[in-house]
């Protein structure tokens, strides 16, 4: 199997494992709200990890082994890395904060 061919079930995996982490630490315990539950418990490390999957995921899918976001022989992203990274950090903050509003409208602080 060629290394493109790799990196897009990579990117498959990590659109996998996101989609999961969401459904279990971001949708349930939002779901578990809307239901009135006294209690809800969710991980906010999730807000972290489904970003990251969702945007390297969609790169690694779409181009393969030509998604090159990181420069191997320095240890550093490239500029794809860079944008990658930015639209990642700016999709968990904004999810984030969406989440904390939803669960201030439904009565929770």
């Amino acid at each position: 199997m060629g290394q493109d061919i790799k990196t897009r079930l990579g990117g498959v995996v990590a659109l996998a494992l996101g989609a999961a982490i969401f459904w279990f630490f971001i949708w349930q315990p939002l779901q578990q709200a809307q239901a009135g539950a006294a209690e809800i418990s969710y991980s906010t490390k999730a807000f972290i990890l489904v970003p990251f999957c969702a945007v390297f995921g969609i790169a690694f899918l779409l181009f393969g082994s030509r998604f090159e976001y990181r420069n191997a022989d320095h240890k550093n992203f490239t500029l794809a890395g860079w944008v990658a990274f930015i639209i990642g950090v700016a999709l968990a903050g904004a999810g984030w904060w969406w989440y904390e509003q939803q669960f201030a409208a439904l009565g929770y602080v």
